[in-house]
């Protein structure tokens, strides 16, 4: 494996897929040379159920398309951190993995579906507007072996154990994780996947607020690497961050600390 050259992107999607695409276009014109583009969850559209359901699309389709223009352009892998997938009558929260010539190297439907009571009494359940996938899907990134998984799984250690014993050095988290549960959540959880699976973390994230429910997301999207360390972090705006993955970390931990062939069950 060479070292992998990250641009992380956190943005702070509306409703409006051509407006969202249009920011996204202009936080680019800050990324030079990368090796791979990591964007959020919901990139296309941030809202609420009937927002998702008219912003539903195949894959490939219009969004696929547009960001297989930007990795031609960069000439780099694009981590499309979620699109809204329509097949046939279903839709699914999806995360999409496009190579440097812009072709879809991978799809993940996102397994977790979140669900929250809140303290008025309503609930927020991904449920309602989602069917939940049913696979891990791993791929291979000119020899970085990644997993792929969506904001909520990461309160899913098995998830991840299983990308770690099928030899995962990369795990991606991209999310729209909200502030609240982010103060007290985020850090910790992609540290932890981190730790325990002596693999690098990647997570960019959502920032502002939702402007239909008013829910802010937690931005500090963030990069971890296998000791636990984190690498870069964002704060409260939209912002590219710039990481690069070195192999030899890996290595180093793995040496230093043995877990992963110490681990009996599982």
């Amino acid at each position: 494996m060479k070292t992998l050259r990250l641009a992380i992107l956190q943005t702070s999607a509306g409703t409006d897929r051509g407006a969202n695409l249009y920011r996204i276009g202009e936080l680019l014109e800050q990324v030079d040379a990368c090796d791979l583009l990591a964007l959020p969850e919901v990139l296309t559209v941030r809202g609420e159920h009937d927002d998702y359901v008219r912003a539903g699309e195949p894959i490939p389709g219009p969004t696929t398309e547009w960001l297989a223009v930007r990795a031609r352009q960069l000439g780099a892998w694009v981590l499309a951190g979620s699109i809204i997938e329509r097949d046939g009558d279903a839709r699914f929260n999806t995360c999409v993995l496009l190579n440097r010539e812009g072709d879809v190297a991978a799809t993940y439907r996102k397994i977790h579906l979140f669900e929250a009571h809140l303290p008025d009494g309503k609930a927020v359940r991904e449920a309602d507007d989602y069917c939940a996938g049913t696979a891990p899907v791993m791929v291979d990134i000119e020899g970085w072996r990644a997993g792929l998984s969506i904001c909520y799984d990461v309160r899913f250690p098995e998830l991840y154990r299983a990308y770690s014993a099928a030899g995962a050095h990369l795990l991606f988290v991209p999310a729209n994780f909200t502030q609240q549960t982010g103060r007290d959540h985020w850090e910790v959880l992609l540290r932890s996947r981190a730790i325990e699976n002596q693999c690098f973390v990647v997570a960019p994230n959502q920032c502002g607020a939702n402007p239909v429910t008013g829910i802010p997301s937690y931005g500090n999207s963030m990069a971890v690497g296998p000791w636990g360390e984190v690498l870069c972090r964002g704060g409260d705006d939209p912002a590219v961050l710039t990481v690069a993955l070195d192999p030899p970390a890996l290595t180093r931990t793995r040496t230093r600390v043995p877990a992963l062939k110490h681990r009996r069950l599982g």
